[in-house]
This record gives C-alpha cells, sequence and structure tokens, in this order.
C-alpha cells in the first residue's frame, strides 16, 4: 500500500469541531508529527482513541529540518504519516508547509484532512463583504518590521487578517490607531472557547487599555479611506513652496534638470 502524508485539521478549543474523517484517521494511522506531542495525546485520549501502539514526534518550530527529514525517511520506508498541530491546520501560520513541500517533490501524496482553521472562522463571522484580503499570519516582533508591514498594508489598501499574542495586543492596536486613524478592527478573542469573543471597532474610538491580555487574538483590519489631496491643494502648496522645492515640482513635470530651472527662476527673479 502507497505511503501517503495526511495533514489533520484539529479543533481550535471546542472540542465538537473535530471532523468524522479526522477521528477515522486518527484511529487508523500509527504515525503522528505534532506540534506537542503532549497535546495530540490529550486530543486523542479526549476523543476515547487509544495511544498504544502509536509513535508521536515531535514536529515544532525548533525542529523542522530534522523533522522533517525524519517524517519523510518514514513515508519512503511504506509508512503513512499523519501531522497535526496544537490547534486548526497545519501550515497556517503552524508549522507543516515545509514537510507538504518535500513530500510533493518525493512524489508521495500529501492528502488533507480539512477542518477548522482560524483564518477562515474569522472571515465567516466577520461579515466581511470583499472577496480580497491579506493573510499576514502573526505579526513580526520587533519594530521595524512591524513598522514596515503597517507602510505597506496603508499602501495596498485592503483588508488584512493576522494573528496577535495577548501580551502585545494593546501595544499593536496603539500602533494601529496611529497609522489607520480612519480604519476598523474586527477582533477575535478565545475563538470557539468558553469565553470566546468577536467585535467590531473603530481605530479612532478604541481604548487599547481596555483589551484583555488573555486569550489568542484573531484580527481583520480594514485600513480605511486613503485622504486624498485635491488638484487645487496640490498647485497651492507647490506656489507656496520654496524656489528649490518649486524647481523640483517643475523640473519633475518637464523631464529636465531641477537646477536649470531654479537657475532660470533665479534670473527672472533679478532681472
Amino acid at each position: 500500500m502507497t505511503s501517503k502524508l495526511y495533514i489533520i485539521a484539529t479543533p481550535l478549543g471546542n472540542l465538537g469541531d473535530i471532523t468524522l474523517r479526522a477521528i477515522e484517521t486518527f484511529n487508523t494511522l500509527d504515525v503522528f508529527f505534532a506540534e506537542d506531542s503532549r497535546e495530540f495525546q490529550k486530543l486523542l485520549l479526549a476523543l476515547k482513541i487509544s495511544i498504544e501502539g502509536k509513535r508521536i514526534y515531535s514536529y515544532a518550530s525548533h525542529n523542522l529540518k530534522e523533522a522533517t527529514e525524519s517524517a519523510i525517511q518514514l513515508l519512503s520506508e511504506g509508512k503513512s504519516v499523519g501531522l497535526v498541530t496544537d490547534r486548526g491546520t497545519p501550515a497556517i501560520s503552524d508549522p507543516g508547509a515545509q514537510l507538504a513541500q518535500r513530500a510533493h517533490l518525493e512524489n508521495i501524496p500529501v492528502i488533507p484532512v480539512p477542518g477548522v482553521s482560524s483564518l477562515t472562522t474569522l472571515i465567516s463571522v466577520c461579515g466581511l463583504s470583499s472577496s480580497e484580503f491579506e493573510f499576514i499570519g502573526f505579526i513580526p516582533s520587533q519594530d521595524k518590521q512591524r513598522n514596515l508591514l503597517w507602510e505597506n498594508l496603508a499602501k495596498r489598501g485592503i483588508p488584512a487578517v493576522f494573528f496577535e499574542s495577548p501580551k502585545r495586543i494593546r501595544e499593536t492596536v496603539t500602533e494601529l490607531k496611529k497609522t489607520f486613524p480612519k480604519g476598523s478592527l474586527f477582533i477575535g478573542r478565545e475563538m470557539t472557547k468558553k469565553f470566546e469573543e468577536y467585535r467590531w471597532f473603530n481605530l479612532d474610538s478604541i481604548v487599547p487599555d481596555s483589551l484583555q491580555e488573555i486569550g489568542e487574538y484573531a484580527i481583520v483590519l480594514v485600513p480605511g479611506e486613503k485622504e486624498t489631496v485635491s488638484d487645487l491643494d496640490q498647485e497651492i502648496s507647490v506656489r507656496l513652496a520654496s524656489d528649490k522645492d518649486w524647481a523640483k515640482h517643475v523640473a519633475a513635470r518637464l523631464g529636465v534638470a531641477s537646477s536649470d530651472v531654479y537657475n532660470a527662476l533665479q534670473k527672472k527673479k533679478h532681472r
């Protein structure tokens, strides 16, 4: 029987969201790679699936290269392998893409066992009418990278979906208030769990310190309309600019050197 790699989605928090096919796959397979083996064992026990005889290996951010090679080796020996993350669908902001890519290169069938995803869960309830959005995943922690991300999102002007930790949510929302004053946020917190929360906010009125620093956050950012400058305002700004700035503006329109324009202006002014 040909070995296969199964990419298996697991619940975000509510055990009732597990699929019948996922349960069947858990019962059938003997080899698994999990983001956290202890969390996966808890899931199997909660589903009343025996872990006896099952081999569960770690597949996390700290050992991706080694774990990928180990999984490919087992697949090449004829063993079918299941891949899971702690919650949701593997390879969507969680480990998995590297293993799936290697399996394709080795001509090993990669089979999805679809189910819950934080991304689709959030989009399904926010009521976003636009069919176009950008998925960011977990946003960077370094200030320089974050600022560059906000700048790029402002230029594109389309909704963006990303995840943020409760420890940084207030800092992040404070940054968003400054960058997107006309924007809005849809926030999902503790999705599918007992104290789940979903709410729209206008960025000009949201109070960052009111956000609870408990539970993972999934966020839809709608940048809002860009402020536009009218042609008249632009002409007035050019008229009030310094001679050098005016010369640069005219030179760009005429396709000539700004120094030539500036020098010509000075000659005219001092006749």
